[in-house]
């Protein structure tokens, strides 16, 4: 195993602290918003957490919202609320631990280290993807009212961006723990 031993909570407070944070505002969507949002909506789940949706389903869901106001400003409220922060407090996370797995590691037979300003972009890239998803999001539900094609514009890059966020994040942790568990690298 490669992973140094993680340092503690007071020599890496930004660690750390990027971490219990994400974790927290996770738990607080699920429970303040996924959850409630679910049970107004008969089941349907919020749109930031469906990759299997398109963009008819996210059009229907606009509709839906439209006769649901209750849902729509959990909906918005969530993107003002925890998901304003989520996204850069993740992607801290991500960042810092990519560069604390990298040193030592050898990623495809080649030392991470050189491969670190494109393993760190992920992360970046994460940040970048979910407030985008955030602002469609933003604009294209109730109370926003676009023309109808811009709604279609938005349901479509609403899709698109979801499942984009998603394989960001699975491929920055899959590369975390590949950098910190994987094989060592052969000595000569």
């Amino acid at each position: 195993m490669i992973l140094r031993p993680l340092p503690g909570p007071i020599k890496a407070p930004l660690l750390w602290g990027s971490g219990v944070v994400s974790a927290l505002l996770l738990a607080w969507m699920h429970f303040g918003f996924a959850r409630p949002f679910a049970e107004l909506t008969g089941g349907v789940a919020m749109p930031d957490l469906d990759i299997e949706s398109t963009g008819q389903g996210i059009l229907s869901l606009r509709s839906l919202l439209e006769g649901r106001p209750e849902a729509a400003e959990l909906l918005r409220a969530m993107h003002l609320g925890p998901d304003l922060l989520l996204p850069v407090v993740l992607g801290l996370f991500l960042f810092l631990l990519m560069r604390r797995a990298a040193p030592g590691a050898h990623l495809y037979g080649r030392p991470a280290e050189h491969l670190l300003p494109v393993l760190l972009a992920l992360p970046i890239a994460y940040v970048v993807v979910d407030y985008a998803e955030n602002i469609t999001s933003l604009m294209l539900f109730p109370p926003a009212s676009p023309a109808p094609d811009a709604a279609s514009l938005f349901a479509e890059a609403h899709v698109w961006l979801t499942r984009l966020k998603f394989a960001v994040l699975v491929i920055s942790g899959i590369l975390v723990l590949r950098l910190a568990f994987g094989p060592k690298p052969a000595t000569e």
